[in-house]
């Protein structure tokens, strides 16, 4: 896949259709060293322990501010404002893949989205000597379409 690409854990919506998360809920971002074809979308249950997270330096979880879910006709959106960018550090992980958002409020932290912070798949960034800016597309970050 390539860096940016996103896929939504399919038990996302139906948690949050069955009233288990709500939009006052806590949602964070993690660093996984997963790469991004390993993460199952339909994984029952999917949680942060499913997943390596690698942490250290400046790459820590990160809180999303001002999470909002609105609805405009068929199409649901999730939104948050981007969160500030990352500075390289000797201390940072070597091992970054894919960046995970959980519902942090959720015992388990459920995860719901996952992105890929790769270019190839499989090769980790370089945090040690460059800078991540992670910013959620105009789309925000996910928008789902009923039909």
């Amino acid at each position: 896949m390539a860096q940016g690409s996103a896929k939504y854990l399919r038990d996302f919506p139906l948690k949050l259709n069955e009233g288990d998360y709500d939009v006052l809920d806590t949602y964070s971002l993690v660093f996984l060293s997963d790469t991004y074809a390993s993460v199952d979308v339909d994984a029952t249950n999917p949680a942060l322990a499913s997943y390596t997270e690698t942490t250290g330096g400046t790459i820590t979880k990160t809180v999303l501010s001002n999470f909002t879910i609105t609805r405009v006709t068929t199409s649901i959106k999730f939104d948050a404002d981007d969160p500030s960018s990352f500075l390289k550090n000797a201390s940072n992980p070597a091992d970054v893949r894919t960046i995970l958002l959980i519902n942090d409020t959720s015992v388990s932290d459920d995860a719901a989205q996952v992105f890929d912070a790769t270019t190839d798949g499989t090769t980790p960034l370089d945090l040690i000597n460059n800078d991540l800016t992670f910013n959620f597309g105009v789309g925000g970050i996910m928008t789902i379409t009923l039909t």
